[in-house]
């Protein structure tokens, strides 16, 4: 019986050896993504495979592919049914898939761009790679959209590459039930938070706060955020603002309104106000998209940067709704608000750039509403800065690419209309 276990064990292994050349010689795979890459991974143990292909032929193996422009309809739907890829040989279809019983690409495309539009998720694809889209949600789900021949129609597949497991699946049947022409319920769509991190519950929060009086659970929760971006460590750092995200959404904490004060004003806690400061300040790192994928540091920096604006967003409306005319009146004699290079023109600077970072340009936009609504002498001197222009243009690329900053433009229009 050893010897029989031995030599079965055996010929799985040269059997997973003959593939893997076959897949290394094959010009429809770009590389083999295993973590750690070593012989074991390779051969399978410890760890799945996932390859990842590339429509693009030229591409040589250890080069990266450049999804770096925005995708509009007009890139991603030319061509036809025939000049789509089959599934490459050996390449496992994942679950999160779908056949098209139809041939035509450019209405099941356009279907798919109108869900990621709903969805608020932005998408962007690679020049020389067709009918492949690279997706990112406003929870940092990031996924790839890939369509291939099918000889039943059209088959659309879904890949996740980083980001929570749940969210995607819940955005995958979605995009997948667009993708088939059926109709999406728009509560479903609507589902999504625009201001907190979709996978924490509310009752995380609602329940350590019901344990403790107001006055000190306000302050044992700033200190211990205080603490964690206090460390030199960047997933403590993350975890510190994630949960100064929660603490400023009024729907989800009922200290919303102090941890407000402490992100706009410091009130007691101005290392908080520092920080945020600092992460809408800090510049975004122009890195290859080869050196982004193994960059852990300025993947955390864009992570925390996109934080910082929602939690800036977050404690702008929460002083709003608190009917807290004073805190929002303090900002406009401000110089670290209103000064050159403050935070009003770097709102502004992210609601121009709105084409390339969609999701920032949103929270962004939160921002400036509420800073808008808040007094009209605030209104006067956001207009003389050019806000309607901006919010023009970012209201264009709303309607084409992200629902949250159309609906955040319509807004803020509606109110410099009457000026």
């Amino acid at each position: 019986k050893k010897i029989i276990n031995h030599n079965r064990n055996r010929n799985k292994e040269q059997a997973m050896r003959i593939k893997i050349m076959a897949l290394e010689s094959s010009p429809t795979f770009k590389h083999a993504i295993a973590d750690p890459i070593s012989r074991k991974a390779l051969l399978g143990i410890g760890r799945k495979i996932s390859f990842v292909p590339s429509m693009n032929r030229s591409l040589n193996r250890g080069e990266t592919e450049d999804f770096s422009s925005p995708c509009p309809s007009s890139v991603w739907t030319s061509g036809n049914y025939h000049s789509l890829l089959e599934v490459p040989m050996f390449y496992p279809i994942g679950r999160t898939s779908t056949v098209v019983n139809c041939y035509d690409l450019g209405g099941i495309a356009n279907r798919i761009l109108g869900c990621l539009q709903k969805l608020s998720i932005t998408a962007k694809f690679n020049a020389s790679e067709a009918c492949t889209l690279f997706a990112e949600t406003l929870d940092y789900t990031k996924f790839y959209v890939r369509l291939y021949k099918d000889s039943k129609g059209i088959l659309v597949e879904l890949q996740r590459v980083d980001g929570d497991s749940f969210n995607f699946i819940k955005y995958a049947h979605l995009i997948l039930a667009s993708a088939r022409g059926e109709k999406i319920d728009e509560r479903k769509s609507a589902t999504r938070r625009r201001s907190s991190l979709n996978y924490i519950p509310a009752s995380i929060l609602s329940c350590h706060i019901e344990q403790c009086p107001h006055e000190d659970s306000t302050d044992a929760y700033m200190m211990h955020v205080e603490e964690l971006i206090k460390k030199d460590r960047s997933d403590a750092i993350l975890l510190g603002i994630e949960s100064l995200l929660l603490l400023t959404d009024r729907d989800r904490s009922t200290v919303s309104l102090s941890a407000a004060e402490a992100v706009l004003s410091g009130n007691g806690h101005s290392v908080i106000k520092d920080f945020i400061y600092k992460c809408i300040h800090c510049p975004r790192l122009a890195l290859s998209p080869e050196d982004y994928d193994f960059d852990h540091a300025s993947r955390q920096c864009e992570t925390m940067h996109n934080t910082a604006l929602a939690v800036l967003g977050n404690s702008l409306q929460t002083a709003s709704d608190a009917e807290c005319p004073r805190l929002l009146r303090s900002l406009l004699q401000s110089e670290e608000w209103m000064g050159h290079a403050g935070l009003v023109d770097a709102l502004l600077y992210e609601l121009s750039h709105a084409e390339d970072r969609s999701h920032d340009a949103y929270h962004a936009a939160r921002c400036l509403n509420t800073l808008l609504d808040s007094s009209s002498e605030m209104k006067r001197t956001l207009i003389e800065r050019g806000l309607p222009n901006v919010m023009k243009d970012s209201q264009t690329v709303g309607r084409r690419r992200h629902s949250l900053l159309a609906r955040e433009c319509d807004a803020a229009l509606a109110l410099m209309a009457d000026v």
